[in-house]
């Protein structure tokens, strides 16, 4: 079981041969020092969509060679995303990674038909995080894609997330539904979704894994908390995935955890046919490193 993105990078640098990722808009400090510090492990093969200027600049600045990296010269945001996805479809490119492009413009090329990366199922969004209070790796879905799930969306998330944490070595992983309070209440639709969606996967329906819910965040942390409020759960205290109410609660958990609590963090959008790297401009190098790699270990 990998349980850090340091055993994730290295599990990623023993894959044969380096993944070609292409980057949509790769003229941002940060996302070349993490596409020069993956292809230098060998874990990527980078090609560079955006403005050819600035990446020529930025390359000089960190030390990183073009030599043998293809890099295409693309001005607009649309024509950015449009050839980095196009990039994949003509395999080109084994996956695509968001750089300076922004989310809702690169979504638009990886969801076009005539490029088709989307499969039947669901795409949704995971935030994995390391956290220096927990004793393994924890994912928040989904912070990212889908706005405000409904019950048949919240069960492709949890499929969805199931199978990655299965790919980083959890058998069974446990999924907590998050509510603000753990009994079921018909005017928070979060907690009639966590008691449907318990059943469900009591049933098999969502595969091999255990979800609980409706679940208070207390609860899901804290194996005191749960006997205080004579909650029995096995998911309490050792939880793999948070599967939250909708796309603010999730973007705002996990931002806050990296920005308050010191944690680590890679994003990815699963369910599509190659990796999507999906992270916020923001973000660091190291940030996207771990993104990087994560999408070689996963796919």
């Amino acid at each position: 079981m990998l349980t850090s993105f340091e055993s994730i990078i290295d599990e990623a640098r023993k894959r044969k041969g380096g993944r070609k990722i292409v980057v949509a808009g790769a003229e941002g400090r940060a996302v070349m020092e993490a596409v020069a510090a993956a292809k230098r492990d060998g874990i990527i093969e980078p090609i560079l969509v955006g403005n050819s200027d600035k990446i020529n600049e930025l390359a000089d600045q960190i030390g990183l060679s073009l030599e043998d990296i293809r890099v295409y010269d693309e001005r607009g945001d649309e024509e950015t995303a449009d050839m980095s996805v196009r990039l994949v479809h003509d395999g080109k490119a084994d996956g695509v990674m968001k750089g300076k492009v922004n989310t809702p413009t690169l979504l638009k090329a990886v969801l076009n038909k005539k490029y088709n990366l989307r499969k039947d199922n669901l795409l949704s969004h995971i935030a994995l995080l390391e956290l220096p209070t927990y004793h393994k790796l924890l994912m928040i879905t989904d912070g990212g894609m889908v706005i405000q799930p409904d019950l048949e969306q919240k069960a492709e998330i949890i499929r969805n997330g199931a199978q990655m944490m299965q790919k980083l070595g959890i058998e069974r992983p446990k999924v907590a539904v998050l509510a603000a309070i753990e009994k079921v209440n018909p005017d928070m639709p979060e907690t009639v979704d966590g008691e449907k969606l318990s059943q469900m996967a009591r049933e098999g329906r969502l595969g091999e894994v255990v979800v609980e819910g409706p679940l208070a965040v207390d609860i899901v942390f804290s194996q005191e908390a749960a006997k205080i409020k004579g909650v029995e759960s096995v998911v309490s205290g050792d939880p793999d995935i948070l599967l939250v109410p909708n796309v603010a609660c999730g973007n705002i958990f996990a931002k806050g955890l990296w920005h308050l609590a010191n944690a680590k963090i890679g994003g990815l959008v699963l369910g599509a046919r190659k990796p999507v790297i999906l992270l916020s401009r923001s973000d660091d190098a190291e940030t996207k490193l771990n993104s990087i790699a994560l999408a070689v270990v996963i796919s």
